[in-house]
């Protein structure tokens, strides 16, 4: 299956506004989100279609007939208030989660019968958004950093094989790095919240376990560090294990990136989904 997708960019603004709650309840749930005369974002629109390669053409559909598309479609939404300027958010809030659904449902409509819309995926921020798939799940994903120091080595391994195998990151004195985490977690979005999940719960429950790690040093002060080595693939995995019980089932997928350069992902036991890795 070939999969092709475009970026796209908008400005909007809105509002997390229930006229049924009273001032209190639409602030403690919404926070600033919730503020009178709403706020805004610089979207960005990640527009992903498949379908069979036209023999002549060798395209799934030409790029340019995609923009056009797409572009008529943000038309209703660039520079405008979400809640006050368009009719998609009248009964329903205009969350990322909400507003992706509502993109999916123009673009797909739009979309010749060569093309599918294989998935959506807009940022409200760099560090936050939602995506979907025509499904009755939507993903939601927020980036979260920590910093720690460790070291590279195993105790199944010799020093002289730790060395050559780990290279500086063997250092005895250890090294360290400021890891940014991607969590993504899935379900029905509340048709109250227009959320998949609330998005302090989702913060207190992420920082309740970086904040165990966070200026730390992994091989010395976490348990689980202590008889296998701190990579990157082993604290993904250690991530996925405290906090999978903590979502009860919605976990996902994490991201890890060590550096700009080194990205390490897991979905939980078996899910085959290779990390990339670069040398370090």
């Amino acid at each position: 299956m070939i999969y092709a997708t475009r970026r796209f960019e908008f400005s909007a603004a809105h509002r997390y506004w229930r006229s049924d709650w009273s001032a209190e309840e639409n602030e403690r749930v919404f926070g600033p989100c919730a503020y009178p005369y709403g706020h805004g974002h610089n979207y960005t629109l990640d527009v992903t279609i498949t379908g069979d390669l036209d023999p002549r053409t060798g395209m799934v559909m030409n790029m340019t007939e995609l923009k056009a598309l797409v572009s008529e479609v943000l038309e209703e939404f660039d520079h405008k208030h979400l809640n006050e300027d368009t009719p998609y958010f009248c009964e329903q809030l205009p969350t990322t989660e909400n507003i992706v659904r509502v993109l999916w449902r123009l673009i797909a409509a739009r979309l010749p019968h060569t093309a599918r819309l294989a998935r959506l995926r807009l940022y409200e921020t760099s560090d936050l958004w939602a995506e979907y798939d025509g499904a009755e799940e939507t993903t939601f994903a927020r980036m979260y950093a920590f910093s720690v120091a460790h070291r590279l080595h195993s105790p199944l391994l010799s020093d002289e094989e730790n060395l050559a195998i780990y290279g500086k990151c063997n250092n005895p004195n250890g090294h360290g790095h400021t890891y940014t985490l991607e969590v993504s977690v899935a379900g029905p979005v509340d048709p109250e919240t227009g959320m998949v999940i609330d998005l302090t719960a989702m913060d207190r429950t992420v920082r309740s376990v970086l904040d165990r790690l966070d200026y730390r040093h992994l091989d010395r002060e976490i348990a689980a560090f202590a008889t296998q080595p701190s990579t990157a693939e082993n604290i993904v995995i250690y991530l996925w294990q405290e906090l999978a019980p903590r979502f009860e089932g919605r976990l996902r997928h994490l991201k890890l990136w060590e550096t700009r350069k080194n990205v390490f992902e897991y979905t939980g036991p078996g899910a085959a989904l290779p990390h990339t890795r670069h040398n370090r």
